[in-house]
């Protein structure tokens, strides 16, 4: 079955998946840091105050994603959607109106919860849940809406902060999120078929790795496994919520104008979107455990050329190896969890990887900021980045050797 026919056999659930984390870009990092120059300017804040702030709540965030995401499993998907999409739609207006620091991070909180959080958190779990023979490839089509937002709302989002001011702007992004997003998000889950048709994934026999059994969320933190795979899942976060948070930062130590590197996130939508495209056939046939150990390396890669050189190119080539991984990174985390350990605790399951996920972005911000602030270089955080990454990507090695035993 090709991609079209996949698509016309079930085109409202991953339309449903798509919207999900495309509108999930309103509570991203690189959406936010749009808004950061206006914010710091009206609470006369720092670089590393600010950053303190947003990892305040980024970490409440994640604190309550653990409770918050397990609802999923529980909760009838219509009325989880719309709990989620309302509580997006408040955190906007909560932007749009904050007085005070205090109430900036009340904000702030609600977008990191249900935008980074509860959306992604949505989509990828139904996906995983009502997709099995096909499960990689319904990821990877719900998973394009995470580079088509990066591509194409920084440039709605600048616009409208020049045309309306920063305020005006997120009110405006409350407004969209209730007058479109929602009425279409409770239309699209109705009348879709209940059995997925076969993958896309060719005529390729499929030799991907099935959960001998459903595990409970307890028994997933005794598994030591859990532990071996974390630190991968965690890695293209926090670094990336770093660098991109930083951004500003970044192009004035490098010499570069801000342009340049804005430019750079259509590529790095572009080799996203291209990997996520050739990845979800293939975690069909091989499975997506088996891909942990290499996924990592071309973001080890992308900040080793940060690091090395000041040259225009070296913006171009982070954007692209960094874009490989990210469209990877997308999918492979609910995949490996369905895999690992069955679909149906699955909600809670991945709401606790999720919410360590969220954890790890809640301190690059911070740290990267105070790194900067006391003279460091983005060189040397780069480099120090690519080390742990790749110690990351190693560590993924016995976990996938310890399945068989650990799954029996």
């Amino acid at each position: 079955m090709s991609y079209l026919a996949f698509i016309a056999a079930h085109g409202r659930m991953l339309a449903f998946g798509f919207l999900l984390t495309l509108f999930s870009s309103f509570g991203q990092t690189f959406f936010i840091s749009l808004s950061g120059g206006y914010i710091r300017e009206e609470f006369g804040l720092t670089n590393a105050e600010f950053g303190l702030l947003y990892s305040i709540a980024t970490l409440g965030s994640a604190t309550a994603l653990i409770w918050a995401g397990r609802w999923i499993d529980t909760t009838g998907l219509r009325r989880y959607v719309t709990a989620v999409c309302l509580a997006l739609a408040a955190a906007c207006i909560g932007m749009a109106t904050a007085g005070h620091a205090v109430l900036l991070v009340l904000a702030l909180f609600g977008l990191r919860l249900a935008g980074q959080g509860l959306m992604p958190h949505t989509a990828f779990t139904t996906m995983a849940r009502r997709f099995d023979t096909g499960r990689g490839t319904a990821l990877s089509l719900a998973a394009l809406g995470h580079p088509t937002g990066e591509a194409l709302l920084p440039t709605v989002m600048v616009t409208a902060l020049a045309l309306l001011g920063w305020r005006s702007a997120w009110a405006a992004c409350a407004g969209v999120l209730l007058a479109v997003v929602l009425p279409v998000l409770l239309w699209l889950p109705r009348s879709e078929p209940a059995a997925p048709e076969p993958s896309p994934a060719g005529s390729s026999p499929s030799t991907r790795p099935v959960a001998a059994r459903d595990w409970t969320r307890a028994e997933v933190l005794r598994d030591p496994r859990f532990y071996m795979v974390l630190p991968a899942l965690l890695a293209p976060g926090f670094i990336n919520t770093g660098v991109f948070f930083h951004q500003i930062a970044l192009v004035e130590s490098k010499g570069w104008p801000l342009s340049l590197f804005a430019a750079g996130f259509a590529l790095y939508a572009g080799t996203t979107i291209v990997t996520s495209l050739t990845v979800g056939p293939l975690i069909d046939r091989l499975g997506a455990v088996r891909l942990m150990p290499f996924y990592l390396l071309p973001l080890a890669a992308a900040l080793l050329v940060l690091s090395s050189t000041a040259d225009p190119l070296a913006a171009a080539g982070f954007m692209a190896l960094a874009g490989i991984t990210a469209g990877i990174s997308a999918i492979i985390v609910a995949a490996v969890w369905a895999e690992l350990y069955g679909t149906r605790h699955l909600g809670a399951i991945r709401s606790l990887s999720v919410s360590v996920t969220v954890l790890a972005t809640a301190l690059s911000p911070g740290l990267f900021g105070w790194l900067l602030d006391r003279q460091g270089s983005f060189d040397g955080i780069a480099m120090g980045s690519a080390a742990g990454v790749l110690a990351a990507a190693a560590l993924t090695v016995p976990a996938v050797r310890r399945r068989a035993g650990a799954a029996a």
